[in-house]
């Protein structure tokens, strides 16, 4: 008989609590899970950006963080501030050489348009007068 009633009590149990809707709940806070998120975002916006930085360095042939200088020879430099004036100096010139012949040649033009229309005058005034 103790048996029947343990058997019964333990159905209306198992019964009571498959009867009920149960809700997942978190174990820790929103506060705690928005941390844990920003600092993993974190985490990997570092360990990537350490990882380009190392990757350009290593393309650049150079030690990660630093960038040698090299010396400049103030002689050297002089000479090739001498010579990018010199050239400079050149391109100006010869701009200035094909402007000259560019308003050369549109004076001309002009000229010979005048000349074209003149004669082309004439020859309709030929024309007509031979009629």
């Amino acid at each position: 008989m103790a048996e029947r009633w343990s058997g019964r009590r333990l159905g209306r149990v198992a019964g009571a609590l498959s009867g009920r809707t149960y809700t997942l709940r978190p174990a820790r806070s929103l506060a705690w899970r928005v941390a844990m998120w920003a600092g993993a975002c974190a985490f990997s916006a570092a360990l990537g950006a350490a990882a380009l930085a190392g990757w350009n360095a290593q393309r650049a042939g150079m030690a990660p963080g630093r960038c040698a200088p090299e010396p400049v020879d103030e002689g050297q430099q002089q000479t090739e501030l001498a010579r990018a004036r010199l050239a400079l100096a050149q391109e100006s010139a010869a701009r200035a050489a094909v402007q000259k012949s560019a308003d050369s040649a549109a004076a001309d033009v002009a000229r010979l348009n005048v000349e074209l229309q003149f004669l082309r005058g004439q020859g309709k005034t030929q024309a007509a007068s031979r009629r």
